[in-house]
C-alpha cells in the first residue's frame, strides 16, 4: 500500500513538471489558434504549401487507393497486416508482442499500478528497430502523400498497454489531435480486440461536425477533450444511434484515422487488457511543430534509426532539422499520457 501512494506521489510530481514545461507549447497553441493568426496568416500558408505540392509520381493500387479513398469520406480506414503485405511484418509483430509480455509484467509492479497507460520507451523500441521501421515503409508513406497532399513527415512511433480498469482518462477521452491540420496515426493491435477490450473509436464525418462546433466555438476552447457522457447530451438524438465507429479486430488489425480532424479514442478496456502501437504522421511544415515529436526517441536516435532506412525515405524521420521560424525554437510539449 505505501508502495502505491509513493508511486502516485512520484507519478504526481513528473506531471506538473511536465506541465511546467509544456508553458511555452501553450501559449504558442493559444496564441496560434487566435482568430486573426490562424485565418490571415497560418491557413493561408498552409493553402499555399498544398497549391505548390507537385502531384505524387508513384501510383497507388487498388487498394492503397481505397484506403486513400475511405480516409477523405470517412476519416478512417480498417485493414490487416496480412493485406497490407509490407516485407518484415512478422518480424515487426514478434517484436511488438515481445514488448506486450513486458509492458504486462510491469503492470503488476506497484510503480505502476496506478496508471491507466504504459508506454514503451526508447530503450525497449532501440532494442527492436524493426518497429521503428516499419512504420516507414514506402508503401504507407505513398498512401499518407497521397492523403495529405503534402511531404510527409513520420513523427515516430507511441506504443500502448491499456489495462483492463475501466477508467476514461487520458487518450480514452474523447479528442483530437494538435500537431497538423490534417495528420494520420496508423494503428496496429498487438492482440485480439472485442468491444470489451478497448477498441479505437472515431466519431462519424455528421457527429464530428456538430462536436467540433459544439466544443470549439471559441480558440480558447480548441482541442478540448470530453468524456462519453458530454459528447451524449450535446449530440442529437436522430444520430445517437451511430455516432461513432468501434473497431473490434484480431490480433494485426491496422487502422488508418485522421486524428487531427476527428473526434476519437481508446474505449476504455473493462474485461481485457490492450496492446496496440500507433504510428504519427504529418506535413513537414505542420501546423503546430512543438507538439510534434513527442515519441520517447531523442534526435540522436531518430537520426540513428533514420541511417537505417534507403536514402529516399531519411528525410520523412529527420524533417525537424529543416524547419524555419519560430516553431523550430518553442519546446517541444512534454506532457505524456
Amino acid at each position: 500500500m505505501i508502495q502505491i501512494v509513493i508511486s502516485q506521489a512520484s507519478q504526481n510530481i513528473d506531471k506538473l513538471w511536465q506541465r511546467l514545461l509544456s508553458i511555452p507549447s501553450d501559449i504558442a497553441l493559444f496564441i496560434s489558434n487566435l482568430e486573426i493568426i490562424e485565418k490571415e496568416l497560418l491557413y493561408p500558408r498552409y493553402q499555399q504549401l498544398l497549391q505548390e505540392h507537385q502531384p505524387l509520381l508513384s501510383s497507388l493500387t487498388p487498394e492503397e487507393a481505397q484506403i486513400v479513398q475511405e480516409l477523405e469520406q470517412y476519416g478512417i480506414a480498417v485493414t490487416h497486416l496480412d493485406d497490407l503485405a509490407i516485407p518484415l511484418s512478422d518480424r515487426f509483430f514478434l517484436a511488438a508482442q515481445q514488448i506486450s509480455q513486458e509492458l504486462r509484467d510491469n503492470a503488476k509492479l506497484p510503480l505502476y499500478m496506478s496508471k491507466h497507460t504504459l508506454t514503451a520507451s526508447a530503450e525497449q523500441i532501440m532494442r527492436y528497430p524493426e518497429l521503428f521501421l516499419w512504420g516507414a515503409d514506402a508503401k504507407l508513406l505513398r498512401i499518407i502523400e497521397n492523403y495529405l497532399q503534402l511531404p510527409v513527415a513520420y513523427d515516430g512511433l507511441s506504443y500502448y498497454y491499456s489495462p483492463a480498469d475501466s477508467r476514461e482518462a487520458g487518450p480514452r477521452k474523447w479528442h483530437r489531435d494538435k500537431e497538423d491540420w490534417q495528420m494520420i496515426k496508423i494503428g496496429v493491435y498487438i492482440n485480439d480486440v472485442d468491444e470489451d477490450g478497448g477498441p479505437f473509436e472515431c466519431v462519424t464525418p455528421a457527429a464530428n461536425e456538430f462536436i467540433n462546433r459544439a466544443l470549439n466555438s471559441k480558440s480558447i476552447q480548441k482541442y478540448k477533450t470530453a468524456y462519453q457522457r458530454e459528447l451524449e447530451a450535446i449530440l442529437p438524438s436522430q444520430i445517437l444511434h451511430n455516432w461513432r465507429k468501434t473497431c473490434i479486430g484480431k490480433a494485426g488489425t491496422v487502422i488508418f484515422v485522421d486524428t487531427a480532424k476527428y473526434y476519437h479514442r481508446g474505449k476504455p478496456p473493462t474485461k481485457a487488457d490492450r496492446s496496440a502501437i500507433f504510428f504519427g504522421y504529418c506535413s513537414r511544415q505542420p501546423r503546430h511543430p512543438f507538439f510534434c515529436g513527442r515519441s520517447p526517441l531523442s534526435q540522436a536516435q531518430l537520426r540513428y534509426m533514420a541511417s537505417l532506412l534507403p536514402a529516399e525515405v531519411q528525410d520523412c524521420v529527420t524533417w525537424r532539422d529543416r524547419l524555419t521560424g519560430l516553431g523550430k525554437w518553442i519546446p517541444k510539449n512534454r506532457l505524456k499520457v
